[in-house]
């Protein structure tokens, strides 16, 4: 509705009247554009609450996704579902943002700064009207015999009317201006935002348009798979019927798993089953554990997840024997040099099955280690190697024990390359030295001589575990460390894997051989000169005449080196000077001295000499019979 320029000018009643009605409308229009910014508002934050929720919803379907990783066609659905649901809460993401720019914020920007605009112009306009109307009062009520008041009434008159028409004009043009950015306003927000939803619902029927011929296809493997469960549950129910039927025929009073154990397993597990292990404490508690027979060791474990613990390191060392003396029935012993460990089986074929798998695994570990070991150990002069590559019975065994030993041995810091040229995937070690090496540099430290290096194959020879643990506990990145501590002079380059044969030799002789590499040491504190002892020989002067033995001491003091003649002493008292071992002058028959004090042990006759250092000087003390 639009007011007219000139009825303001003249202020009749049409004028006042539109202007009452205009007034009444944009009271009304605030009204209502404050209802709808507010449910906007709400529908915003509605909004917002359901897109944070969806997402929930999005991760919780990502993470079923990952945990049915090993069926394809479960993951690959909740993959594909869970990517499209997530575009569908961006898109929800983009509509409410633009709902908030559109509608709430646009609208609300119009009525807090176009319509306050024309309430704060209204109310000057009604105060400037009343001044008007107060003024043509005033002006009707002066009498003509008071001239002055005349002229002051018709002055103020026609100075409010002036300012009445000035500001009734920029009234009408703030009415005018406000209808139309009504329109306007109101228009361009309602049409934005239905331009999102435009956008949203397009955009989502272009990605489930994209997504409907694979949701097709899953619909009919939707068919099939509700087909084949039917299938399987009258399959799965004909076996239960089936097995519900034959236990009925057969007497499952005393239940028991199945007793066997394979010495030659390809798992290496000999037997494994659950047996009642007695505890070492004070309340020799029994516990229920997963026992295994495996690598040559008895080990447990309480649940899946937890470390394997083992109670025998070596079934060669140990024995076994059923237990008929304790209280509790099935029950047999292994016996460790260090240690014994009660064990209780469920029924009696289970010990005894127990019994026999331990005492194979004894046999056939002894089989894999034979007692040639020994005897390389006492004098190994050439490669271990040998005697392993000749060995043809055990070849598979030791196979498996060599892919083993390797990569316990490669998993130590700097075993995963040579140690001294850097060749990948070292296969040979020398044992004395603590190193992997590469063939071609085995083939230097053999030339080397087993006084300097002994070299054995991680994969051909037999490992002793006190052997295997050592080397497990170097490693090329402790030994080079020390054997490479000063290497970084000029000159001096370590080879690498494609250098010469030559470069390779000599770098070797200087590190091991000539230890030209080593840090070296501060100069050791000079040693104190060695002192002579001298003895003196004590008649105890208050013995006894009664007494069956005689007491005898002598003792010894050491002197300078400048002191070398035989000296006299006291009455009864003789001094004897003796050299390094002179200990006939002392009647001594045979003595017996470790090389480190305080106590030196040695037999005279029927009688017995004790010694003992006390503040530099040693006491010899000698009882014998009269």
């Amino acid at each position: 509705m639009t007011v007219e320029f000139e009825e303001c000018i003249k202020d009749s009643p049409r004028f006042r009247a539109t202007i009452d009605e205009v007034e009444t409308d944009v009271v009304e229009i605030e009204a209502k554009l404050d209802k709808l910014v507010k449910l906007c508002s709400g529908m915003i934050e509605a909004g917002k609450a359901y897109v944070t929720t969806n997402r929930l919803f999005v991760s919780g379907v990502r993470d079923l996704s990952q945990q049915c990783q090993g069926d394809t066609v479960i993951s690959e659905c909740l993959q594909r579902f869970g990517d499209s649901l997530q575009e569908m809460v961006n898109y929800h993401t983009i509509l409410f943002d633009q709902a908030q720019r559109s509608v709430r914020q646009q609208l609300h920007n119009f009525v807090k700064e176009d319509v306050r605009k024309f309430k704060e112009t209204k109310k000057q306009f009604d105060k400037v009207r009343e001044d008007m109307e107060l003024s043509l009062v005033r002006n009707a009520q002066a009498p003509r015999h008071r001239p002055h008041e005349v002229e002051e009434a018709t002055g103020a008159l026609t100075v409010t009317r002036k300012c009445f028409r000035h500001l009734a004009l920029d009234y009408v043009l703030q009415i005018n201006v406000l209808q139309a950015k009504k329109k306007f306003e109101i228009l361009d927000s309602m049409l934005s935002f239905m331009h999102a939803q435009y956008s949203f619902f397009q955009q989502g029927y272009s990605l489930l348009h994209q997504l409907d011929p694979y949701m097709k296809k899953l619909a009919a493997e939707l068919d099939q798979l509700v087909i084949d469960s039917a299938v399987e549950k009258r399959e799965m129910e004909r076996k239960h019927a089936a097995i519900q039927q034959r236990t009925l025929l057969q007497d499952f009073s005393y239940d028991e798993p199945k007793v066997e154990f394979d010495v030659d397993a390809p798992s290496g597990v000999v037997m494994e089953g659950y047996l009642f292990k007695r505890a070492s404490n004070a309340f020799k508690t029994w516990n229920r554990r997963w026992f295994s027979i495996q690598n040559s060791q008895l080990v447990y474990q309480k649940k899946l997840k937890d470390a394997l613990t083992v109670v025998v390191d070596d079934l060669r060392l140990c024995s076994v024997k059923p237990c008929e003396d304790i209280e509790r029935r099935f029950c047999f012993e292994v016996v460790s040099p260090t240690k014994s460990c009660m064990l209780q089986a469920d029924s009696e074929k289970l010990r005894q099955a127990w019994v026999q798998a331990v005492q194979a695994s004894i046999a056939s570990a002894y089989r894999e280690s034979p007692d040639s070991c020994y005897s390389e150990r006492l004098d190994r002069t050439a490669s271990p190697s040998t005697s392993s590559i000749d060995s043809t019975t055990d070849s598979r065994e030791r196979g498996v024990k060599g892919e083993s030993v390797l990569q316990r041995v490669q998993s130590v810091a700097g075993n995963s390359q040579c140690g001294d040229c850097g060749q990948p995937d070292p296969r040979w070690a020398s044992i004395n030295l603590g190193v992997l090496l590469c063939i071609e540099c085995s083939g230097i430290h053999r030339s080397l001589g087993v006084h300097c290096s002994k070299v054995r194959s991680l994969t051909l020879d037999s490992w002793e575990p006190e052997l295997l643990k050592l080397m497990c506990e170097l490693g090329n990145s402790t030994v080079n460390q020390i054997y490479e501590a000063q290497c970084e002079g000029p000159g001096v380059r370590k080879p690498t894997a494609s250098s010469s044969r030559q470069d390779k030799e000599a770098w070797i002789k200087d590190k091991y051989v000539e230890k030209k590499f080593l840090r070296k040491l501060t100069s050791a504190p000079a040693r104190e000169p060695p002192r002579r002892w001298r003895a003196q020989k004590c008649q105890r002067p208050h013995s006894s005449p009664h007494a069956p033995t005689t007491r005898r001491k002598v003792r010894l003091e050491p002197v300078l080196p400048s002191v070398a003649a035989l000296s006299s002493g006291g009455r009864g008292c003789q001094k004897l000077h003796l050299s390094s071992c002179t200990w006939a002058g002392l009647g001594i028959g045979s003595v017996q001295c470790w090389k480190e004090p305080p106590t030196l042990n040695a037999t005279v006759g029927l009688g017995r000499l004790e010694a003992g250092l006390h503040r530099g000087t040693l006491e010899l003390s000698c009882l014998s019979t009269t």
